[in-house]
């Protein structure tokens, strides 16, 4: 209260202005109430507002203050003129408070204000007024969310059942936090006592009725924003129905200039003038906006007055501010070089494919939700407005969030406009989505998009966001890039999103949120030929010919594991370059290893954990290492034992200091979340302490391989490490990979572990061990 009436000698003038239904005048009667002991001598209260269409003058206000002070003037009436001294006279040595509510002009407080030292006014007001002299001006805010909460629960007299809180809300929303409409929603619903919330939710869901609906006996919030618009001439009034038609949120001086169709200087004057009427909000920032109840009175009046009947001024403004940014962003996705998972974009040196048409074989989508498929990523779209598309390393999801751009580019018939927006560029700088959807075009097309332009786009035009790689989000970030996400969708509901990751990642909140799950199938053998027939109208004739290559493809063995297009681009590009093809699965983990941790995701720039992709695959083989060197028989390992086994690996592989900062949890964390060939079994899936398991395939031995191998320097006896994993698990195919990993550091390796094997051997009782190592002593010749 100090701080509102200030410090010094009075009188004290405060004015408490604010915009229409916000509480002024409740505001001012709590003061004075709370202050009445303080000014105990003498309170006053005057409506200066409007009464039978009529505003009342200082002078009528005078007369009534000098009678209720001295009651014999009732009777012998003092001149006009000689009032503001009499009524100054009354209070010279008085305490006085005076409440001077709804006052529309300077002139009708200036004579009311005491002359005295120990007085307080409080003047309520639409508009500040600041000429009065010594004034100190308050602006009323609207309510915060929970105040707005509180004030709705106080007026309809109601504890609220948990089944209703979602309603109650959405209530305080439709109501803008105006305090005269949670007032009148609070009244309705206490004279509709077997009404729910819902129900009044549902009465005010339609914005063209809401007004209309917020009315309750003497309060109406139509009526209260009706006396705010008369006072407007017929140039403002004209431009507060139009602009209320702008598509956006927040505008600009330039904006409403455009929209009006008159210069800068002359719609500066207008927003300024509807401000100081409180009709229109400014921030610091020379932006506009309305509040939401205000914004659809205008479009009320807007349509009754004719202003703008066909909506040519908002296709124009959608026009001026959407039309070139389009046609640049088409011709950028028409003519760039296309997504870098194609074949690494090289045939040969002196040819580069660019053509998107050139290698691309569309992926089908499967629905994991309701079990139905759709050929084409528009069919899902059209069908689930909001997707999420989940596929294994290397199953083309930035290739179709890239295509998706493309053809819409290309065919405008279903969306104008479609943004990849990769979620990696985000990563510790957590700026919001709409900022991302700016710096993906500035840094994939260098175009500069305003931000009106995006706001336009999300809300006038037909737009897809496709965020891509939920999983390439550091795991520490990835639950609040999904928040974020989930938000997002439901900011821009008329806005079509779809998120890529890897499995792996909980999709609870996804499902919950409304997305539809699919899922990126494999690549078939239809598919891989489909591939390989674009390939060879894309180069012409191979240098070593077509039949090798198909009949490669085509064999049983090499149709188990080429089942995304990334490797079957590698594969290609492999034989097209030098005419070699993967001799077996050991060329082929070669290569799944430089996918999952080396060039291509550098090169990319993912970092989904605090250290870099190289560093993560050493760590992953370390772990993988872990598991072959198990007891036999002991199987997966607790959470325990694995947060150890994790602890380790970082120790091995990164600073002391990492180790510090909890890495080991967020890798932990990483692990449990994403698809890596270290992940928790499917039987511990939802409990508290999972188990960790290894990939059951021969992958996971050659991880445990690469771990050998890479400690092995040159008096290192790798082949004790190799018979300890033989010895633990059999490692028949991981010895094989031990020692073509070390093949050209150390030339002998095969013959050093092949001695090893059979000095073991020599020893061991258990007839499996024996058995794999005789396997191993096969394999190595």
């Amino acid at each position: 209260m100090e701080r509102l009436i200030g410090s010094g000698e009075g009188p004290h003038i405060v004015n408490i202005y604010g915009p229409p239904g916000v509480g002024k005048s409740a505001l001012a009667l709590h003061v004075a109430h709370r202050l009445k002991t303080t000014f105990h001598s003498v309170q006053l209260y005057a409506d200066l507002g409007a009464y039978n269409a009529e505003v009342p003058t200082a002078t009528q206000i005078l007369q009534r203050f000098v009678a209720d002070l001295d009651p014999s003037t009732i009777n012998v009436p003092v001149g006009t003129r000689e009032l503001p001294q009499r009524y100054r006279s009354l209070l010279a040595w008085q305490s006085s408070l005076i409440l001077l509510d709804d006052a529309r002009t300077t002139e009708q407080v200036a004579d009311l204000v005491p002359g005295n030292t120990k007085s307080l006014v409080l003047v309520t007001s639409r508009v500040p007024l600041a000429a009065i002299a010594g004034v100190s001006l308050h602006h009323l805010d609207l309510m915060g969310p929970d105040e707005s909460l509180s004030l709705l629960t106080a007026a309809a007299g109601r504890h609220w059942a948990a089944q209703d809180v979602d309603d109650v809300r959405t209530l305080v929303g439709q109501c803008g936090r105006l305090p005269l409409a949670l007032r009148i929603a609070g009244a309705i619903l206490k004279k509709k006592s077997h009404w729910s919330p819902g129900r009044l939710v549902e009465k005010l869901s339609d914005e063209r009725t809401r007004l209309a609906e917020l009315a309750e006996g003497h309060l109406d919030v139509h009526s209260s924003f009706e006396i705010s618009y008369c006072t407007l001439t017929d140039d403002e009034s004209r431009a507060f129905r139009v602009l209320s038609l702008l598509p956006l949120n927040r505008f600009e001086v330039r904006h409403a200039a455009i929209f009006l169709q008159i210069s800068e200087n002359r719609a500066e004057r207008l927003l300024e003038a509807l401000v100081d009427a409180q009709l229109v909000e400014a921030n610091d920032e020379a932006r506009y906006r309305y509040h939401d109840l205000l914004k659809l009175f205008a479009r009320e009046r807007c349509e009754k007055s004719g202003d703008d009947p066909n909506g040519a001024l908002a296709a124009r403004f959608l026009s001026i501010f959407t039309s070139d940014f389009l046609e640049s962003y088409r011709e950028s996705l028409l003519t760039s070089h296309w997504s870098e998972g194609w074949a690494e974009g090289l045939i040969r040196d002196d040819l580069l494919i660019s053509t998107p048409d050139a290698l691309y074989v569309p992926p089908r989508l499967a629905s994991i939700n309701s079990g139905l498929n759709c050929a084409d990523w528009q069919n899902a779209v059209t069908v689930s407005p909001r997707l999420l598309a989940v596929g294994g390393p290397g199953a083309g999801k930035t290739v179709l969030a890239d295509r998706i751009c493309y053809e819409v580019a290309r065919d405008g018939r279903l969306f104008d406009a479609a943004f990849n927006v990769p979620l990696r560029l985000r990563a510790n700088r957590h700026q919001s989505l709409d900022r991302l959807i700016n710096d993906s075009v500035r840094l994939r097309h260098t175009l500069d998009m305003l931000p009106e332009t995006l706001e336009l786009l999300l809300h006038r035009r037909r737009t897809l966001i496709v965020f891509d790689g939920l999983d390439e989000v550091t795991v520490t970030e990835r639950d609040q890039a999904r928040e974020d996400i989930i938000e997002f969708s439901r900011m821009h509901p008329d806005v079509r999103v779809v998120v890529t990751s890897r499995p792996g990642v909980p999709t609870q909140k996804f499902d919950e949120s409304g997305f539809a799950q699919y899922r990126i199938e494999p690549f078939s053998a239809v598919d891989v030929r489909a591939y390989i027939d674009k390939w060879v109208a894309a180069t012409g004739a191979l240098r070593y010919g077509e039949e090798p290559l198909r009949a490669k493809v085509t064999a049983p063995d090499t149709a188990q594991w080429l089942s995304t297009p990334l490797l079957v681009a590698q594969l290609v590009s492999l034989y097209g370059r030098f005419g070699r093809l993967p001799d077996g699965p050991f060329d082929l983990y070669e290569g799944t290893y430089s996918l999952l941790f080396e060039r291509r995701e550098i090169y990319r720039g993912i970092r989904r954990s605090g250290v870099d992709p190289n560093t993560l695959g050493g760590l992953m083989c370390a772990l993988a290492y872990e598991f072959v060197i198990r007891p036999a028989g002991t199987g997966d390992m607790p959470s325990d034992e694995f947060r150890r086994a994790v602890r380790r690996a970082l120790r091995s592989h990164t600073s002391r200091t990492m180790e510090d900062r909890g890495s080991a949890e967020e890798l932990f964390a990483l692990l449990a979340t994403s698809e890596f060939p270290v992940h928790p079994t499917s039987e511990s899936a939802g409990e508290a302490e999972p188990w960790w398991t290894l990939v059951r395939d021969p992958f996971g031995q050659y991880l445990a391989a690469r771990a050998i191998a890479s400690d092995s320097g040159a008096d290192t006896a790798f082949t004790s490490q190799v018979v300890k994993a033989v010895r633990a698990t059999g490692f028949v195919e991981g010895a094989a990979y031990v020692a073509a990993l070390l093949k050209n550091r150390r030339p002998d390796a095969s013959r050093e572990l092949a001695t090893a094997v059979r000095t073991a051997l020599g020893k061991e009782k258990e007839l499996p061990v024996r058995e794999c190592m005789e396997q191993i002593l096969r394999t190595l010749g």
